[in-house]
């Protein structure tokens, strides 16, 4: 039996029906393929997980008890406001007390300080400077007259050592005696004082021996006791110029002793308020 062959026209026919079927496969596919992804595209996004939150917490309630109205119930609650309200106002006593106090000792080392500066100031022979007007603030209205005589020594200063210079220009004549009664007065005191009888506990009245005594007492700072024994020489008269220094010497160190104690006690005025 002899096959018969298809004839050429039917082998084309044959290819080109196959590859029909092929592309409408293949579209087919790619048609499904792009409408996966389509959907997929409009699908709606999950929402993320929210975070679980606490429940909240129980509000607690809180009943007041009832205010018990009887007499005595009242009357022991009013004693008790009474007996805080004495506690409360000495605690604001005690505070106010040490306020006090505390201000009052400000003031008054503020006093001493300048007290003692000046002190110093004066001592060292130096004017006073800004002390000026801290004395007056501080003392003027208290102590004015003490206040100016410290100033006075600030501004004309006279210190131990010009007393004890100023007594050696001076010591002959203060031993010898007044220039106007002669060498020959002079010789017949100086010859007078070469014996001379006192107690054995007396000092001497010796102006050698007591000028001597006057320049210890001036490098004790014993200024007073100086003048005392410098009024008991035969020259005196002839010494007032020294013995003004001195009692002025004098005078201003009882004034500084005098604001010193006030500072103590508290008797200064205020700062003045800085403008």
């Amino acid at each position: 039996m002899t096959d018969i062959a298809p004839s050429p026209p039917e082998q084309n026919r044959q290819l080109t029906l196959t590859a029909t079927a092929g592309i409408a496969l293949a579209t087919f596919v790619v048609g499904l393929l792009i409408a996966g992804l389509i959907a997929w595209r409009l699908m709606p996004a999950s929402p993320a997980p929210q975070p679980q939150t606490a429940a909240p917490a129980a509000t607690k309630v809180i009943v007041a008890p009832p205010v018990a109205t009887d007499p005595a119930s009242l009357s022991a609650r009013q004693q008790m406001l009474a007996a805080e309200l004495t506690a409360l106002e000495q605690r604001t006593a005690a505070v106010t007390g040490e306020a006090a106090n505390s201000y009052g000792n400000a003031t008054r080392a503020e006093g001493l300080m300048i007290a003692f500066a000046s002190r110093r100031a004066i001592d060292r022979g130096l004017g006073l400077g800004y002390l000026e007007q801290q004395l007056k603030d501080r003392f003027g209205a208290t102590r004015p007259n003490e206040v100016a005589a410290i100033i006075d020594a600030g501004r004309h200063p006279i210190t131990v050592e010009d007393l004890r210079l100023g007594l050696d220009q001076i010591g002959s004549q203060l031993a010898l005696g007044p220039a106007g009664d002669g060498w020959g007065g002079s010789f017949l005191r100086m010859l007078g004082s070469l014996v001379v009888i006192h107690p054995r506990t007396a000092l001497s009245p010796v102006p050698g021996e007591r000028l001597a005594r006057i320049r210890r007492l001036l490098a004790q700072e014993q200024v007073e006791a100086a003048v005392e024994e410098v009024k008991r020489l035969p020259g005196a008269a002839q010494s007032k110029a020294w013995l003004d220094g001195a009692n002025r010497y004098v005078a201003t160190r009882r004034a500084l002793d005098t604001l010193e104690a006030a500072a103590l006690q508290g008797n200064t005025a205020a700062a003045p308020a800085k403008p």
